[in-house]
């Protein structure tokens, strides 16, 4: 993918038909150096660079395509594409696997109490309500009030779903031993699913009610549409829901085969050690192959928006077939 991106003309503007690789690129762990891009120095100077691309005012051979192929990435992993802010460095794409490892750490090794389950889901549910925010589309700014009753009703209802899913399961006498330990497979991830697509639409509810910018192919804004937010949120949702797909239903599966191949470690430790590990693998699989289904710069096309924009032209008096937008992370 690096090799391919890196023969290309490098811009500020969104390439469509890379942008699920580039964040794939992005989400594995490639990147995770550009945690360091804080804001300051380092991100106005990509920012200068690339812009001096643009206009032409860099001189020829001065950076090579590779290395302003870096810095576009830096500045992208750094920078919220429609507010221009610096997004926190824990809520950046490349910070979601090193920030999870210490929740799953926690999750891991606390007692399973259910003051110690309902505490690592609130820091988890919390971390997602943060990472959602950061990766918002920000066409409609929300008040402070507005954000805490979201984050608010967030958390409560995904950790209510998230723990109340395991006490049915664990309190139902009447089911088959078999069953059981197929639910016992299945209801962490239904759980924490679902609690996770909940978040992901609480926090970012106004895009679903007030619709998102929705711009031409020159990037020109044409109005807000509900119909673009409402297929923006839906593919948000969709990615929380695939996210724990491999994190909560292969590792039981691969200890089992660890223990069959008789090289999973023995004593408490080295056991949870080993379970770590393969968590933390298919955690570092997971994030990039879910938010890849789909790309950042959607398109919806203009027969399934407001009838106001059906018979739109953009700047060069050509109909407008497909519309685009920012549907965030």
């Amino acid at each position: 993918m690096f090799l391919l991106c890196a023969s290309m003309s490098v811009t500020l503007v969104a390439i469509k038909a890379h942008n699920a690789f580039f964040i794939m690129h992005l989400a594995t762990g490639k990147n995770v150096e550009f945690m360091e891009y804080e804001g300051s120095e380092d991100i106005q100077h990509a920012k200068k660079t690339l812009e001096d691309h643009r206009s032409g005012a860099l001189a020829p051979g001065q950076f090579k395509d590779s290395e302003l192929w870096n810095l576009r990435q830096a500045y992208e992993s750094a920078v919220h594409p429609q507010t221009g802010e610096t997004v926190p460095v824990a809520f950046r794409l490349s910070a979601f696997v090193p920030v999870n490892i210490p929740i799953c750490v926690g999750m891991l090794l606390a007692p399973p109490t259910l003051v110690n389950t309902i505490l690592w889901q609130w820091v988890n549910q919390s971390y997602s309500a943060g990472f959602n925010y950061a990766n918002r589309n920000a066409s409609s700014e929300q008040d402070n009030s507005t954000i805490m009753k979201s984050y608010t009703t967030a958390t409560l209802v995904s950790c209510s779903m998230a723990v109340g899913l395991g006490k049915i399961v664990e309190n139902a006498k009447r089911i088959s031993p078999k069953t059981r330990s197929f639910l016992g497979k299945m209801v962490p991830f239904v759980a924490v699913a679902s609690a996770g697509a909940f978040n992901a639409v609480s926090m970012r509810f106004n895009e679903f009610q007030e619709g998102i910018d929705i711009m031409d192919e020159h990037g020109d804004v044409h109005g807000r549409s509900v119909a673009a937010g409402r297929q923006s949120l839906g593919q948000v949702a969709l990615t929380r829901i695939a996210l724990p797909m491999p994190i909560l239903l292969l590792p039981p599966y691969l200890y089992e085969v660890m223990k069959r191949n008789k090289v999973m470690p023995q004593g408490k430790y080295p056991r949870l050690a080993a379970e770590l590990v393969v968590l933390t693998m298919c955690l570092w699989g997971a994030m990039p192959s879910a938010v890849a289904l789909f790309p950042q710069t959607g398109t919806i096309s203009a027969d399934n928006v407001e009838e106001e924009f059906r018979s739109r032209v953009d700047r060069n008096g050509q109909p407008i077939r497909h519309f685009t937008y920012n549907k965030g992370i």
